[in-house]
């Protein structure tokens, strides 16, 4: 089962997004240089893009809404095979939208978070970003958070409130870890009052995805919350985790650490459960961090400890 783009689109792959539709939009961009802001592509009724239309103003509103979401740097290549690609449907376009599309869609592709290798988000605290799969065959990114009830959101518009209890035992597990650091730090009367958040709004996207990987992300979420301690913005952590704090490897990362060379070039470290088997290169710039247990994750955070 493959994603529709609507759905890469709401789990955050945008630049899979736009290089689907302009993928399925280029052999209709004929068609509009004989009739200009015709239907660029009728295929696009027939897949689900989330557009209002499919004409080229259509396609270029739904583009610049997927590359302002983009969280960070794309490598020059990438961004000018997108600005050229992107270039040959404004010049198609109506031509009092022209400039419009010039102004908008271009300057996106040169700003500071786009076109600065040097971009990081910044630090949150309570807030790491995680891989998780759909169905075993979709990989995608998000961020989990831990929150104390009060602080939630009524808006659940774009999170997904996981279920109670699906973390506790990661929860005991960096209450342990806390104890053994910070023993004047955990308030035990607000442990039970703690939820997680995954900035997805898909809930049925969510049901088929392999949860257990967000154990080790779950705990490390909390102990930053409880530490009042901010996780760097390059950092992507993902594996299971037993109660007793030791990790439980991912069947399969190769597709996962693909979504994070595509979407998210600002990303650095890459902290996976021991034997998590991995076949493709890994970029110079990001390193893969295998970790035995939850104690060594918070030392590679923290920079305490450089494991190979």
């Amino acid at each position: 089962m493959n994603f529709s783009p609507k759905q890469h689109l709401r789990i955050g792959n945008y630049i899979k997004y736009v290089d689907e539709i302009l993928k399925k939009c280029d052999k209709g961009i004929e068609y509009c240089k004989i009739c200009p802001n015709e239907f660029v592509c009728s295929e696009l009724e027939k897949d689900d893009f989330g557009l209002r239309g499919t004409t080229i103003s259509d396609i270029l509103t739904a583009i610049h809404f997927a590359l302002n979401k983009i969280p960070g740097y794309i490598n020059p290549d990438k961004r000018k095979e997108l600005k050229d690609h992107i270039k040959s449907y404004i010049n198609e376009s109506p031509l009092h939208e022209r400039e419009i599309w010039e102004d908008g869609i271009m300057a996106i592709l040169l700003d500071d978070k786009l076109a600065n290798p040097m971009y990081k988000p910044i630090p949150k605290i309570g807030k790491v970003r995680t891989l998780l799969t759909y169905n075993s065959k979709i990989s995608f990114s998000t961020c989990i958070q831990s929150a104390f009830l009060k602080n939630i959101s009524t808006s659940q518009d774009t999170t997904v409130v996981l279920p109670e209890g699906i973390f506790s035992h990661c929860i005991e597990v960096a209450n342990q870890f806390i104890r053994s650091k910070h023993v004047d730090r955990i308030d035990q009367s607000t442990t039970n009052r703690i939820k997680y958040l995954l900035e997805v709004g898909v809930t049925e996207i969510i049901s088929g995805c392999n949860i257990q990987n967000a154990e080790l992300p779950a705990a490390v979420c909390y102990y930053a919350m409880v530490t009042k301690q901010p996780i760097p913005g390059n950092i992507v952590v993902t594996g299971g985790m037993d109660e007793q704090g030791k990790t439980i490897p991912s069947k399969s990362l190769d597709d996962a650490i693909e979504v994070v060379s595509r979407e998210l070039h600002f990303i650095e470290k890459i902290i996976v459960a021991k034997n998590s088997p991995i076949s493709i290169p890994v970029p110079n710039k990001m390193r893969i961090f295998e970790v035995d247990n939850f104690e060594q994750t918070i030392d590679i955070i923290q920079k305490k400890r450089d494991l190979c």
